[in-house]
């Protein structure tokens, strides 16, 4: 009795398994619309494709097309003939082919695109923004609800759905159709190629010449390594690829977002020819460098190109751009400058609208769909000069590190002034002389500033420690080695605090003083700096500060300083 209910066991555990196996392979053969019925046998793809009518054409553009790397130069073969597309499709690695029909393009289309005489150029072509187009790798069945992403052979992403394949519908039912390296679909027309906005920008050949070029010569390869397949680490310790997707990154793309990436979408706000050439002829002038710098030229050219670039590109997922359609950031916003500084940096209200919007009617003259989002082409320049490059710059004085040893400084937090608390406690940066003397000179060297004008102002807070007197001071605006720029020598006004007068001297030397009931802003004057030192290492643009207290006016002014910053506002004309 023992062994026979073993046996029964045994016995039913076989039936149930042989049962499963069973539903599995009519699961596996309606999942891939094949029955022992089919008109398509079992085969490699190149050989079930070439029995299928009305998909001929397609089947002659893969036999009679090379395939190439990145460069364009075809891969041999051992015995150095060419490897074809089609012999792609009879190799052991899985593939999912979309066949497009031959009704789907004009005979005279087909007719270059199976020419077995093409030369180096449309064999490239061809490979890459058609047939490519219609291959990917792995398993890619239609089965399913909701619509995915598939990347074709070229990097492209194309939407998939149960019915379509980039928006072309399947043939019936012939589609999953079972292959032994791979599947096979037929469509009834063929999955249209587009460029990425990069690619658009670098090979369009009005834009490639006008900046394209300049782009594209800051853009190197590098491994996606997120998409690639490694097969181990070298002796350097380096991943070996075999499998290597390749994707370009550029200094500039990092800057301001990658509009080269396939798995990105992205707005970009691309201005006519005519607008391009005309506002970086304007733009230019602000980077002129001076000629003892070096490549003084290339860094003109690279600055200006990149204010020019600094709202065209706005990343467009969700995340980015929650507060569609009543406004739209570019990739530069930063939420913390825009609450430090309360400006509206990178936004732009009502993206849509039809006259005023970035992105609307008004003021856009066309609209490009590319593989990764969408170009905007204007004629229109919507920014603000103040909003994107020409900021101002500020030198916050407790951050200061370059004072000569003969000062005393050192920080203070101010929280309140005659017992009124501030807003935001201020950081001040304490100046005095060392040696107790009440007359200094502090200079403060400014880097960042553009050729152009600038209006100089000094943030002083009242010294609280001396009854809140005022400190009297002589500005000085120099250019290289203490040469005194024209336009700082202005007449000013002299100030008057509890009846007492400062003096003017016979000398044209003016000096400044501070209210001592609040945070207050000397406005030492306007001038025009000559040349650009931006992102220099050093500046020849000096702000000096210095102390006009003496021994028969110290009871009325402190010879301390209490210094916020120096801020150079841009002065638009």
């Amino acid at each position: 009795m023992k062994n026979n209910s073993g046996f029964s066991a045994k016995a039913v555990l076989l039936a149930v398994s042989l049962m499963v196996l069973a539903s599995c392979n009519d699961a596996w053969n309606d999942h891939y619309s094949y029955k022992n019925d089919s008109n398509y046998p079992v085969e490699k793809i190149d050989v079930t494709l070439k029995g299928i009518d009305g998909y001929k054409n397609f089947y002659k553009a893969l036999a009679t097309t090379d395939m190439c790397d990145k460069y364009g130069k075809r891969y041999e073969n051992s015995d150095g003939s060419y490897q074809s597309f089609l012999s792609l499709l009879n190799q052991d690695q899985f593939l999912t082919v979309w066949a497009p029909s031959d009704a789907s393009l004009p005979d005279s289309i087909w007719a270059k695109y199976t020419d077995p005489n093409k030369d180096d150029a449309l064999n490239f072509e061809v490979g890459e923004k058609f047939l490519k187009m219609h291959i990917a790798r792995f398993k890619h069945t239609s089965g399913g609800i909701d619509t995915t992403k598939v990347f074709m052979l070229n990097g492209k992403p194309v939407s998939s759905s149960p019915a379509s394949m980039g928006g072309q519908a399947y043939h019936g039912t012939d589609k999953n159709i079972r292959c032994l390296n791979g599947i096979l679909h037929c469509l009834d027309g063929n999955i249209k190629y587009l460029p990425n906005i990069y690619e658009y920008i670098t090979t369009e050949p009005k834009y490639k010449t006008l900046f394209g070029d300049w782009l594209a010569s800051y853009t190197i390869e590098e491994v996606d390594q997120s998409r690639s397949v490694a097969s181990g680490i070298d002796e350097n310790g380096e991943k070996i690829w075999i499998d290597a997707v390749m994707i370009e990154s550029s200094v500039l793309l990092k800057r301001f977002g990658y509009i080269n990436s396939e798995d990105s979408t992205y707005a970009f706000l691309l201005p006519t020819t005519d607008l391009w050439q005309t506002q970086y002829d304007r733009i230019k002038d602000f980077y002129v460098y001076n000629e003892t710098s070096l490549d003084n030229d290339s860094l003109q050219k690279f600055y200006a190109g990149n204010a020019m670039l600094t709202d065209l590109t706005f990343n467009m997922n969700r995340k980015a751009q929650r507060y569609l359609p009543d406004s739209v950031y570019s990739t530069r916003y930063n939420s913390q400058e825009n609450r430090r500084d309360k400006r509206p940096y990178h936004i732009f209200s009502h993206p849509y609208d039809d006259v005023n919007g970035i992105f609307g009617k008004g003021q856009c003259v066309d609209s490009i769909e590319c593989s990764n989002g969408k170009i905007y082409i204007t004629n229109n320049w919507p920014f603000k000069d103040t909003l994107t490059f020409l900021r101002d710059i500020k030198l916050e004085a407790e951050n200061y590190r370059n004072l000569s040893s003969l000062f005393s400084v050192y920080q203070r937090t101010v929280q309140s002034i005659n017992g009124v608390t501030l807003d935001v406690p201020v950081q001040v940066m304490r100046i005095s002389y060392s040696s107790g003397e009440l007359s200094w000179n502090a200079k403060f060297n400014i880097s960042g500033n553009l050729k152009g004008k600038y209006s100089v102002k000094a943030v002083i807070l009242p010294n609280q420690e001396e009854d809140n007197k005022p400190i009297r001071l002589h500005p000085r605006i120099t250019y290289n080695d203490d040469v005194l720029l024209d336009s700082t020598w202005i007449e000013w006004d002299y100030f008057e605090f509890e009846g007492v007068k400062d003096s003017v001297s016979q000398v044209v030397e003016y000096y400044m003083v501070n209210d001592p009931t609040k945070v207050d802003t000397l406005e030492i004057g306007v001038v025009e700096v000559p040349y650009c030192s931006y992102d220099m290492i050093t500046s020849p643009l000096a702000v000096t500060l210095s102390s006009r207290v003496n021994t028969n006016n110290v009871d009325i002014y402190t010879s301390e300083l209490w210094l916020d910053g120096i801020i150079l506002e841009p002065v638009v004309e």
